[in-house]
Order: C-alpha cells, then sequence, then structure tokens
C-alpha cells in the first residue's frame, strides 16, 4: 500500500468533493497523533502534513478533535488506532493463564 502525503487544503477539497473515504487518527511511539486519508479516487493512504512537508501531528487527542471539528466540518469515518500501553504485561497474563492449565 502506497505511503502518500496530502496537505490541509488538499484534504479539505477533498471533504468538500465528498471523496474521502476514511480518516484514520493513529498514536504514534512518541505519544502523538497523526492523520492518515484514504481517497475513493486514489488507491493508498495519504497522511496529512504540514505547509514545511512535515508530518502534522497533535500531541493530545482533544486537540485534535477539535481541530477536525473546527477545519473539517462532517467527515465520513474516522478510525483511531491507539498504541497498546501494557504490551509487555499483556504477554505476561498470557504466559499466566497457560501456565493454570
Amino acid at each position: 500500500m502506497s505511503q502518500d502525503t496530502l496537505s490541509e487544503q488538499e484534504l479539505i477539497d477533498n471533504l468538500v468533493n465528498r471523496t474521502v473515504r476514511t480518516m484514520r487518527v493513529v498514536e504514534d511511539q512518541d505519544n502523538r497523533f497523526s492523520i492518515y486519508v484514504t481517497l475513493s479516487w486514489k488507491e493508498g493512504q495519504k497522511q496529512l502534513e504540514t505547509q514545511r512537508k512535515k508530518p502534522r501531528t497533535w500531541a493530545s487527542l482533544d486537540r485534535l478533535v477539535r481541530h477536525i471539528n473546527s477545519k473539517y466540518g462532517h467527515v465520513p469515518v474516522i478510525q483511531l488506532e491507539l498504541r497498546s500501553s501494557y504490551e509487555h504485561g499483556s504477554s505476561e497474563r498470557g504466559n499466566a493463564r497457560q501456565g493454570d492449565r
């Protein structure tokens, strides 16, 4: 799947033209949030970027939601992907369950 970018104005134009299929909000390893968009007319997903061609990120989910509501209006579908903060702990619980059998 190709990983491309798009500007905020391109995102707004695609939302107005109803060509945004889905919008994904993804938490990265630094606990920051990025937006990835799938368009109906192009294969793959595009990451939202700044005017300086860097990935656009937010430090908190509530700020990102406020930004989406104020700038983008109606968004058809938003998917949220959060990092698991207890990845190591979940494997320990899995091993304990196996030992109980």
